[in-house]
Formats: C-alpha cells, sequence, structure tokens
C-alpha cells in the first residue's frame, strides 16, 4: 500500500511541476515580445505546447483526445471570429489546414 501512496506523491508532483512550467513557458513568452527575443518567444511557445501535452497525459487523458479538441476550439474560434484573426488574416483556416490536412 505504500508504494500506491508513494506513486500518488510522485505524480502529483509531477502534475505541479508541469504546471509551474507552463507559468514559466508564459513568462518566456511575455519576456520575449518585451525584449524583442526572438529565440526567447519561439522557446515559450515550444514550452507551452509540449507542457500542455506532458500535463494532459498526466491528467489521464489521451494525446488524439486533446488534439480532437484543440481542432474543435479552433472550428470554434474560426466560426465566432472574435478576434478577427480569420478575417483580417486567414490565421485559424491555416493552422487548421497545418493541423489536420485534408489529403
Amino acid at each position: 500500500m505504500e508504494n500506491v501512496e508513494v506513486d500518488v506523491v510522485k505524480g502529483l508532483r509531477a502534475i505541479d511541476e508541469l504546471k509551474v512550467n507552463l507559468i514559466q513557458a508564459q513568462w518566456l513568452i511575455q519576456h520575449g515580445t518585451l525584449s524583442g527575443s526572438e529565440a526567447e518567444m519561439v522557446q515559450g511557445l515550444a514550452d507551452l505546447v509540449g507542457m500542455s501535452y506532458l500535463l494532459a497525459r498526466r491528467l489521464g487523458f489521451d494525446f488524439s483526445r486533446l488534439d480532437r479538441m484543440l481542432l474543435q476550439r479552433l472550428e470554434g474560434l474560426k466560426n465566432s471570429d472574435e478576434m478577427n484573426l480569420e478575417k483580417q488574416w486567414g490565421d485559424l483556416s491555416l493552422l487548421l489546414s497545418y493541423l489536420a490536412p485534408e489529403d
């Protein structure tokens, strides 16, 4: 029984560390935009995406479930286009075609 408790604690610790890493990634993006550092911005963005997948896994979700939800959310954003990303630049269509290309 003791090993199960240790595993649970380790799992919770990993989840907390991943959440901290997400916050650090957001900070890196912010710092990069303020300092004009392209390397920091891209690193922060990559960390944000990667940590999100890892956190989803630790929380018990398959990567594919996260992918499906991401596509649904992007379709919703495209339809509402509240930020005018689609109307002005076509960003959402471009991202959707990149993530889920239609062969």
